[in-house]
């Protein structure tokens, strides 16, 4: 895949206000760029080579990048004065919340709550002295195609008591807290991860529930417990701009315990064959950590890379 131009202009400026809202520990800003900034321990995730602080709500319409370079050299300097060894970014406060830059794409069009940004923000963050810290991807499967045959997978985790259903529309915010739970329990071990409260999680979701169909998320139980669930959705800017839309694999999880091998991999069969059923042709594995286990299991359905995204890190001196 070749590098491709990304989407112009910038998006619209961050406000100061909703980054505080949501714990900032600062502020940043010039006529032409916007940072957030975060150090307290209790919010901002752990990392192994020393103390972190992040840099979140980076913005800027400068097309040369000086704004952007200048008030990231700002960003550093401000956390170093607060101890803090390594800066992150861009990262809205964890990895729950937007973060990521788009690095290289093959020209397709964005998808729903896809990060997007000039091509100049990644060249302010490198030439800011930050390098990539971790790589993430999005790609698109051919719904098409015919697909592995999980029949002896689905038999043999029936066998064990499993039973997949959708998603129950009446109970949403209870299905909700259940998916939350299974949440917290499998990402635990995910790269930067840090726990996010029910109330926020169920509000992040709730800002989607209009286009929720329920037959494309799918629940795995086991004896009235959650054990693994898949969370698709239409992507709706597709459909809005009249191009046909595909599946968007938003999150996958299975309970780390219990031994459920080989049910990531069916949930994700499930929840393609249910939406192809519908009428979508492609599915997008969206924003896989290239590190994440389910990067190897959405192998097994030929997917092809169409973008590539990164977190950038600088040591502070």
């Amino acid at each position: 895949m070749s590098p491709a131009p990304l989407p112009l202009p910038p998006p619209p400026r961050p406000a100061a206000a909703e980054a505080l809202a949501l714990g900032a520990d600062d502020w940043l800003e010039s006529d032409h760029a916007t940072a957030s900034l975060w150090w307290n321990p209790a919010r901002v995730p752990p990392l192994a080579d020393g103390r972190p602080g992040l840099i979140g709500h980076f913005w800027s319409d400068d097309p040369a990048g000086e704004a952007g370079v200048a008030l990231l050299e700002e960003a550093c300097e401000r956390l170093a004065r607060q101890d803090v060894q390594v800066a992150i970014g861009p990262m809205n406060g964890n990895t729950w919340r937007a973060h990521r830059l788009v690095i290289e794409s093959d020209g397709r069009p964005p998808f729903a709550m896809e990060p997007r940004n000039p091509e100049v923000w990644v060249d302010c963050f490198r030439r800011a002295g930050f390098k990539m810290l971790a790589g993430y991807s999005s790609a698109v499967v051919d719904l098409t195609r015919e697909a592995p045959d999980f029949a002896a997978l689905e038999r043999r985790l029936a066998g064990r008591g499993l039973r997949v259903r959708c998603l129950d529309p009446g109970d949403f915010e209870g299905e909700l807290a259940r998916i939350h739970e299974l949440s917290l329990v499998a990402f635990s071990g995910n790269y930067l991860y840090t726990p996010l409260a029910l109330d926020e999680f169920v509000a992040a979701y709730s800002l989607v529930r209009a286009a929720v169909v329920p037959e494309l998320v799918l629940l795995a139980e086991c004896e009235g417990r959650l054990q693994g669930f898949v969370f698709g959705l239409p992507d709706l800017e597709a459909g809005a701009a009249s191009r046909e839309p595909a599946l968007v694999v938003k999150t996958l999880a299975v309970r780390p315990e219990g031994g459920w091998r080989g049910l990531g991999s069916l949930l994700v069969h499930q929840v393609q064959q249910r939406a192809r059923g519908i009428g979508f042709t492609e599915a997008i594995h969206a924003l896989q950590h290239e590190a994440n286990p389910s990067l190897r299991l959405g192998s097994r359905f030929d997917p092809r890379v169409f973008r590539r995204y990164a977190l950038f890190s600088r040591h502070l001196a």
